[in-house]
């Protein structure tokens, strides 16, 4: 019996961890409504969640995806990430405070983000900074 229980002890601490790792992007069709709040206008508010165990990077790289998405889907080109409101803890959240851009790249804004770049550059799995 104690064999077993030994033998049984990696195979479910496998399992258990298995729930630990970062998981994967989850596209805009896949968000809650909460993640997505349209504050005025051309002003959304943009939440992404991760686990304590994803890099900053990576979370950022996901959340800049998740605006470029709501930046074309809302027939926009461009987009700024404004105030930011993070949480650490068990299950990460950042959320940030996006204006969205039509047309011609506005002169004059830092840090302006071309959506359909960005999108190309997550889907090659290049960074976006």
């Amino acid at each position: 019996m104690e064999f077993r229980a030994c033998a049984l002890a990696p195979l479910l601490l496998a399992v258990a961890l298995t729930g630990c790792v970062t998981g994967q992007y989850r596209p805009m069709g896949e968000a809650e409504t909460t993640e997505v709040e349209q504050l005025k206008g051309n002003v959304y508010r943009v939440e992404y969640r991760v686990s304590a165990f994803t890099s900053q990077e990576q979370l950022d790289r996901y959340l800049r995806r998740r605006c470029a998405e709501l930046a074309l889907h809302e027939g926009y080109d461009f987009f700024h990430l404004g105030q930011r409101a993070g949480v650490l803890g068990l299950s990460r959240r950042t959320a940030m405070t996006v204006t969205l851009y039509q047309g011609p790249k506005p002169v004059g804004i830092p840090d302006l983000y071309d959506a359909k770049d960005v999108l190309a550059q997550t889907a090659a799995g290049t960074k976006t900074d």
